[in-house]
């Protein structure tokens, strides 16, 4: 995978971070990811070795997420511009003033949302003035194997007890900016909503590219369809979600919160007890969060990632699971909850579920793309790989299942 990239100054960035008194001695790093499982950003596994203001020295196992460095394709799609901003402001405004958030309401300690992972620092540059992301910016959290989550596997989609887990987390995720946004307007238009700006991934691929892998993806459509209005409907929704991901930024409503906007199996750790029970998430890779209906996450989430059985039998079961956490969450931290009823709830489901449609679609050919078709090298990785998996079985059955579920949930049409 290529020489390991060095981390500058990496002292200034987590010595802040650490109790008082410590400092930090060295550190080893290796990549922490197979190219094909992140596209963004560089996931470096860090050994920190930390010198304890007595004088002992422990080790400390950290993550550090670096820009696109060695792949200047990914560089001018993912825009570290944009996208490192946003995740530096979920670890370093949105995360602290939710727990405070929490605590004033009189939630224990023990019980305050943790479905982030805890935060080692973060700069955009070396120059501590400097506005513009470079090269030098990096994010550090720790690392939560250690404390025993693991990463999903992208070709083994989520039974009943994970969907289950991960919808009341995403309750808590999207209710708690909400109450955010209603109990404390100051805070959240100065520390949150500025940072959580509509992002457009279509507005930097080349448009010769994008026609391609549109034009493979119908390909694939007509593979498992006879019917030509349902490719019609294929193709309209997808021009429907690229309007919607290059439209103006979305106005303030009762669903509108921090859409993750990239919820699949890779972006989400999960932590077992010893009988291997799902307990506790971690939700990751913020990089295009963005300010929006709660929806597109549930929707994106249950077709891109849960197994087509399970959301089958489910589906409206998911929908109401989700609502009754995200109701008790915004209860209690002593929100009102009379404007937020069931068949509201349901009506923004309604108006909103479609445009993930084409979401789903699109990215199964990223999250079942089979192993032998991706590089070794990250500085290697492009569109190629999405050609390569054209036609290929699973990416097929599953467009199948998506189109049919779809209609079946009143969501195509």
């Amino acid at each position: 995978m290529g020489e390991v990239p060095e981390i500058t100054d990496l002292k200034q960035v987590i010595e802040p971070h650490l109790p008082e008194g410590s400092t930090l001695e060295s550190y080893k790093s290796r990549y922490l990811t197979k190219p094909g499982d992140n596209y963004g950003s560089v996931m470096l596994a860090v050994q920190a070795h930390i010198r304890n203001a007595d004088g002992s020295v422990r080790d400390l196992p950290l993550i550090a997420k670096l820009p696109p460095l060695t792949n200047d394709l990914y560089w001018q799609i993912f825009q570290p511009e944009r996208t490192c901003i946003t995740e530096n402001a979920v670890y370093q405004y949105l995360s602290p003033e939710l727990d405070k958030l929490q605590l004033e309401a009189g939630i224990l300690p023990a019980e305050l949302f943790d479905g982030f992972p805890r935060y080692y620092g973060s700069r955009i540059s070396l120059d501590p003035k400097a506005a513009k992301v470079d090269r030098d910016a990096v994010l550090v959290q720790e690392n939560v194997t250690v404390r025993g989550y693991q990463p999903g596997n992208r070709h083994k989609a989520y039974d009943l007890a994970h969907t289950v887990l991960i919808l009341n987390y995403l309750a808590r995720y999207h209710a708690l900016p909400i109450a955010l946004r209603l109990k404390k307007p100051e805070v959240y238009e100065k520390y949150v909503r500025p940072f959580f700006l509509k992002f457009n991934m279509n507005g930097n691929i080349d448009p010769e590219q994008k026609k391609q892998m549109d034009e493979e993806l119908m390909k694939d459509i007509r593979a498992v369809t006879n019917d030509e209005r349902d490719v019609a409907r294929v193709k309209e929704l997808q021009e429907a979600f690229d309007a919607f991901q290059a439209d103006k930024d979305e106005e303030d409503g009762p669903f509108t919160s921090l859409v993750h906007g990239d919820l699949w199996i890779n972006n989400m750790m999960v932590k077992y007890d010893e009988e291997g029970t799902p307990t506790k998430l971690k939700i990751v890779d913020f990089q295009i969060a963005q300010y929006g209906s709660l929806v597109h996450d549930i929707i994106f989430l249950l077709f891109s990632s849960v197994d087509v059985q399970v959301l089958e039998d489910n589906y409206y079961n998911f929908l109401s699971i989700y609502y009754k956490a995200f109701i008790q969450s915004l209860k209690s931290v002593n929100v009102d909850t009379s404007g937020y009823s069931y068949e509201k709830f349901h009506e923004e489901v309604q108006r909103v579920a479609y445009l993930q449609l084409p979401h789903a679609i699109f990215m199964m050919k990223v999250i079942l793309a089979d192993n032998s078709t991706i590089p070794d090298d990250y500085k290697d990785m492009d569109f190629s790989v999405l050609s390569k998996n054209t036609g290929i079985k699973t990416i097929v059955t599953k467009f199948e299942a998506i189109l049919r579920l779809g209609k079946k949930f009143n969501i195509f049409f």
